[in-house]
């Protein structure tokens, strides 16, 4: 029914222009600034106009866009899949292991992006994420995990069992919502080891680093290093090391001024350039600058 929808207001539209093949993206821009060039008389242009206008609001939801819908349980999840999803996809999912099937999937090195919409956080009134966190489920990555293997084990002729799945990843979901009451003092969490100050960070990038790549971080300028490493490494920092969440090197960091995690990534980059480098680290000056930068941001949008 959708598409006679659109099929029947395009062959209206191309009518209107006549007789081009067009689709509604390839509508010359005059379509939407009215009246139109070519028409000669007024109450004709008014009526064309008004034409024009009452198809493209009728097709509009249909061709620039819908609302998500989401199922409302794992079962009614599955059986959507059975239709939606494409059948070379399906063959992939049977041979691939329960812990690698995210990985098919969006944004999660995968282009199948129809679980991601159903459990996106931007999706608000998803009937299926609020029935998952309902289960204990919250993580993005665990609930279409769950969904991907029930679906797996329906397309190997299984009956799967919901709750045998979820069990496994609220036991660990379990566990991080203990280590999130004590997450600015462990030593640890989401099994990542947490640096407790800067030194620390020091060792465990060292840690982390062969000798090589050492070698070449020392043979990058500071500017360099800095700018190569912030959307890598420096973001594996801010996400492991809970610097977003907070954790006890957020926690040393906000003793000493600094807030942001993005500043505390670059503090850490910074220094361990120098550190490499043999240089003074300077951590006062490296704080104060960060500290002048966000006092004089605070005083700027006070003058708008």
């Amino acid at each position: 029914m959708r598409s006679e929808w659109v099929k029947m207001s395009i062959l209206a539209l191309k009518k209107l222009w006549g007789g081009q093949t067009q689709t509604v993206s390839e509508i010359p821009h005059n379509a939407y600034a009215w009246p139109l060039p070519t028409m000669p008389r007024r109450h004709k242009t008014m009526k064309r106009q008004l034409y024009i206008l009452t198809i493209l609001i009728l097709i509009s939801p249909f061709v620039y866009g819908q609302k998500v819908k989401t199922p409302k349980d794992i079962q009614n999840a599955v059986t959507y899949l059975q239709t939606d999803c494409p059948d070379s996809l399906k063959l992939t999912i049977k041979e691939t292991p329960d812990d690698k099937l995210i990985n098919l999937c969006y944004p999660w090195d995968g282009k199948y992006k129809t679980i991601f919409e159903w459990t996106n956080r931007d999706n608000k009134k998803s009937k299926i994420k609020k029935y998952l966190i309902d289960k204990g489920i919250s993580d993005n990555k665990h609930q279409q995990t769950i969904i991907l293997i029930a679906f797996k084990q329906t397309l190997l002729g299984l009956t799967f069992n919901e709750n045998e799945i979820i069990k496994i990843y609220k036991a660990v979901e379990d566990k991080w919502r203990a280590e999130d009451k004590v997450r600015f003092t462990t030593d640890s969490i989401r099994d990542v080891y947490i640096p407790k100050d800067l030194e620390d960070c020091f060792r465990q990038i060292d840690s982390f680093w062969d000798d090589s790549t050492k070698l070449k971080v020392k043979q990058c300028t500071e500017e360099e290093f800095i700018g190569n490493a912030h959307f890598g490494f420096g973001m594996w920092m801010r996400n492991n090391w809970q610097l977003w969440g907070g954790s006890r090197l957020s926690k040393y960091f906000n003793n000493l001024g600094i807030y942001h995690p993005d500043d505390m990534s670059g503090i850490i980059l910074n220094s361990y350039h120098r550190y490499l480098r043999g240089k003074d680290i300077k951590l006062e000056e490296q704080v104060k600058y960060y500290q002048d930068y966000w006092k004089k941001a605070k005083e700027q949008n006070k003058k708008k």
